[in-house]
């Protein structure tokens, strides 16, 4: 699968040893929160922080974990997805945030994203020119998502995203968009899911609604704890 092995190629960004990233992988986009979610590990170690990539390896109900941030956008994900991959990662989790296009998916709400669209170009274009690569995530991971909210008495629900590349032009476009029956906007699930086909590794992403781009409300409160709930439902999944 793919042009060449990438466990031939040596990453450059992610400076962990072998052995110091687990097969199982949780990722966003903001450090702040890989550092926060640490908390949700039993012996939790930084492996990396090179690039602003930070990355820690623990346990969770006794399964080896890692959390990694991935910066934002496409070309920073793809760069550690990939290099993750290269380091032993087989199943890799999102737990991102994301803007609501639908007036019924009001913010605090996790969403399993079950699948993802994409602009045309970009990273993507790269990896797949002239073609239009399916980005969906692993079934498997979509069910396992969604028994983990459920068990976490979570409040969520199964969406479809659209990964865009410019993150203050969003509004030009949403109404669309929303249109289309995109329910969220976030920025790298659509890489993920590529990437995870491409490469052979399972993918899964949840997205918390920070804002509703249709009655204009934005998440006041409690975000801190929603995102190390939502944390914890893909830690959940992962292990079970």
């Amino acid at each position: 699968m793919g042009y060449y092995h990438p466990l031939s190629k040596k990453p450059y960004h992610i400076l962990a040893k072998p052995g110091e990233i687990a097969r199982k992988v949780v990722v966003a986009g903001d450090p702040k929160r890989v550092e926060k979610a640490a908390q949700l590990l039993e012996n939790p170690r930084v492996v990396n922080e090179n690039r602003g990539f930070l990355t820690i390896t623990g346990e969770y109900k006794g399964v080896q974990i890692t959390l990694a941030a991935h910066g934002i956008g496409a070309p920073s994900a793809a760069i550690v997805f990939e290099e993750l991959y290269m380091l032993g990662a087989r199943e890799i989790v999102r737990a991102g945030t994301c803007g609501s296009l639908k007036k019924e998916l009001g913010v605090g709400t996790i969403v399993v994203i079950e699948a993802s669209a994409y602009t045309y170009g970009g990273t993507l274009g790269s990896y797949f020119p002239g073609v239009s690569y399916p980005a969906c995530a692993s079934p498997e991971l979509v069910l396992a998502l969604e028994k983990a909210a459920e068990k976490l008495g979570v409040r969520h629900a199964r969406g479809i995203a659209l990964s865009h590349d410019a993150f203050h032009t969003v509004e030009k476009r949403a109404q669309e968009w929303g249109a289309m029956g995109v329910d969220v906007l976030e920025m790298e699930s659509a890489t993920l899911f590529a990437l995870g086909r491409f490469r052979g590794f399972k993918s899964g992403a949840l997205a918390l609604v920070v804002d509703n781009m249709v009655t204009g409300e934005e998440l006041s409160g409690g975000r801190d704890e929603l995102e190390l709930k939502m944390t914890q439902v893909a830690l959940e999944a992962l292990v079970a």
